[in-house]
């Protein structure tokens, strides 16, 4: 199990199969969940996004650079393997976390180690399960393999999905509205783009925890088609992996609700550098900012209306 760090610790969810069952009833449980699973799809175990780690080499110039976009970012502390972020938080308990580890100490820092190796970029995306009992129990009952530790459920082999984790969201009593008050207007994360070699198992396990999933028009910031999976409090863009910023890297966007584009405007504006070329798109209510200019992902400022 690779564990994510976060200052604040998050709250472990616990729900087991009750002791004592009888094997007949515990199988017909399972075959009733996997075929509740798979059906309808009116249950959802995973309702939204929780935040995504981005991995950098140079925390302190991330930290300037997230600043110059017009986030106000809340310091994290030193941890015993090495790794010291900072943390994008919306109130809702969604963030883009800038996370660095100077030194492969564990398995975790071994990854992060190896993914900077590539340069700066996303490494994880993780969802938004209210009750981790009842996602332990729907993957359980469609012979997911997963670990579960730190109060975060990660995918396990086999699987094309080892960079999705599922948590609680970061909700902390040290939050003050200070570290929500970005200047760019951003309130929560509410998307994905996700640029995959095989679209049928992200489609397989995000349709097995409540997903439903619609082919539309997208922005990225391009117009093209593609597969949406829509969740209750957000949504994940599914692309072809010839749009990987970095091969091996599927995870390429982050979109950001903003109340007013306005504000991205004026803090890009007022950014001590003002150089960033950002992208807004005829429909009025998007604004993109390059990878190159927000360290190797896309990210949209979605206009809430």
């Amino acid at each position: 199990m690779l564990r994510h760090p976060h200052v604040e610790r998050r709250a472990n969810g616990s729900a087991g199969i009750a002791r004592g069952v009888a094997a007949g009833i515990a199988a017909l449980l399972l075959v009733v969940a996997h075929l509740h699973a798979v059906g309808s799809g009116t249950t959802a175990v995973v309702v939204g996004l929780d935040h995504i780690p981005l991995a950098v080499t140079d925390l302190t110039r991330a930290a300037d650079v997230y600043r110059a976009l017009g986030f106000a970012l809340k310091p994290g502390v030193p941890h015993q393997n090495g790794i010291a972020n900072q943390h994008a938080k919306f109130p809702d308990g969604t963030e883009i976390e800038l996370i660095t580890a100077g030194e492969a100490r564990d398995a975790l820092t071994a990854r992060y180690a190896q993914h900077l190796a590539a340069g700066d970029g996303p490494a994880f995306v993780g969802f938004y399960a209210p009750n981790m009992g009842a996602l332990s129990r729907r993957l359980d009952a469609t012979s997911q393999p997963y670990s579960r530790a730190a109060g975060l459920v990660t995918l396990a082999a086999p699987t094309s999905l080892p960079y999705v984790f599922f948590g609680g969201r970061n909700h902390s009593p040290t939050d003050r509205p200070e570290d929500f008050a970005h200047p760019n207007g951003a309130d929560s994360l509410i998307g994905v783009w996700l640029a995959v070699d095989d679209a049928r198992e992200a489609r397989r396990v995000l349709t097995v925890l409540g997903a439903t999933f619609a082919e539309r028009r997208v922005r990225v910031p391009d117009s093209t088609n593609a597969l949406v999976a829509e969740l209750e409090r957000g949504e994940v863009v599914i692309l072809p992996a010839v749009r990987q910023l970095v091969p091996g890297r599927p995870i390429i966007g982050a979109v950001l609700r903003t109340p007013n584009r306005e504000a991205v405007r004026g803090a890009l504006a007022a950014a001590p550098a003002p150089t960033v070329h950002a992208i807004e798109v005829d429909d009025g209510r998007r604004v993109f900012i390059p990878p190159s200019a927000a360290l190797g992902l896309w990210l949209e400022f979605r206009e809430h209306r």
